[in-house]
């Protein structure tokens, strides 16, 4: 069988590359997965050694990237040998080409995960991009969408009409937050909606270190992973607080050129299989990022959540169905009510309860 996968990989971040490889992964169960090489400029430009836009923005984007280069040429060498080392990518294809043809020739077609429903990751113009929705693929083929994400945007009544007209050949829907259940369940009455885990989770830690030959480091200086997209003031103090608290020293893993206060040691350039060597040896983490609690959870690692305004839906979605909300941090005063050991034991269990569910899912979409 041969499966055409589109999602968003061609990108350097680690929770988007490694959902997309996991996704990958478990739709080789069953034939033979391509994944689409699709040239969506606003996302790929992330892979631009350096990066310029026309704003006052890109200026700043493009004197750090300078700066920078050495650390992020290493990087996006990384990204790129992993992307070709383990996708299996078709030829590159933009709009046009798929739109002509050029993706015929597969016997199934999926689309996820992460937010590829969210018009304000994958446009500029905060346009929805129907190549996300398998609009390119004839309806008499099989498509369903493997945990698509909305993200935290809410459509507009122009956007529902064009959701409801692109999910209406879709055989089977899925997404990842629970209220992006709800908004799909008003646009597609006539289809389940399926509430799954993201790709991370289908995978435990010890098949996570497996994949990619990790062992535990024989290093015993117990350190603070912090993972971090915004850098909110918050945040900051997190670490600060966290820091003194347990006395640990602190790691950052990101892109930005200068460390954050406190952290003792920054990793700039890490690929992905580093990415997942560093977060599986922490002894807490700090993060505002999606993926990086799906990490902690998965690698049983107590971690702080930090609340981003309007964008932690998915951390609360997620940590809702497993019934731990309360590692959220929401304001300065929480950081002292956050249990610093977490009991994972049932965690796992619920974990492994809605791995089985997100599995049978897969497994009903091709069978």
């Amino acid at each position: 069988m041969k499966i055409a996968l589109i999602t968003i990989h061609r990108v350097t971040n680690y929770g988007a590359i490694l959902q997309a490889f996991a996704t990958k992964v478990v739709l080789s169960k069953y034939g033979d997965v391509t994944t689409i090489d699709y040239k969506n400029r606003f996302l790929t430009r992330h892979m631009d050694y350096v990066r310029f836009e026309p704003s006052f923005h890109g200026l700043k984007m493009t004197v750090h990237d300078i700066l920078n280069f050495r650390s992020r040429f290493k990087l996006i060498r990384k990204f790129e040998n992993f992307l070709f080392s383990n996708m299996n990518l078709s030829k590159t294809m933009d709009k046009t080409d798929l739109e002509s043809g050029k993706a015929n020739g597969f016997d199934i077609y999926v689309c996820g995960s992460d937010q590829i429903w969210n018009p304000r990751i994958i446009s500029r113009n905060t346009s929805i991009d129907p190549i996300f929705f398998l609009s390119f693929v004839d309806n008499s083929k099989t498509k369903f969408s493997y945990a698509s994400s909305i993200g935290n945007h809410e459509y507009s009544e122009e956007e529902n009409k064009i959701i409801t007209d692109l999910l209406f050949s879709f055989n089977s829907i899925s997404t990842r937050e629970k209220n992006g259940v709800n908004k799909l369940n008003n646009l597609v009455k006539d289809k389940e909606i399926h509430h799954v885990l993201d790709p991370t989770l289908l995978f435990d830690k010890q098949e996570w270190m497996n994949i990619f030959s990790v062992k535990k480091s024989n290093i015993t200086e117990k350190y603070i992973l912090v993972y971090s997209v915004p850098r909110t003031e918050l945040l900051k103090k997190a670490i600060k607080y966290y820091r003194q608290i347990l006395g640990y020293k602190v790691v950052s893993v990101d892109k930005v050129m200068l460390s954050l206060p406190f952290v003792d040691t920054h990793v700039k350039d890490a690929g992905p299989k580093e990415f997942i060597e560093i977060f599986s040896n922490a002894s807490f983490v700090i993060t505002d990022s999606f993926h990086g609690t799906c990490f902690a959870l998965n690698f049983q690692i107590p971690f702080a959540c930090i609340y981003i305004e309007n964008k932690t839906n998915r951390q609360e979605s997620l940590l809702g169905q497993l019934q731990v909300g309360n590692r959220i941090i929401y304001k300065e005063e929480d950081f002292s009510n956050l249990t610093l050991n977490q009991d994972f034991s049932k965690i796992e269990m619920e974990i492994s309860k809605l791995r089985k569910a997100s599995l049978d899912y897969i497994d009903r979409a091709f069978n």
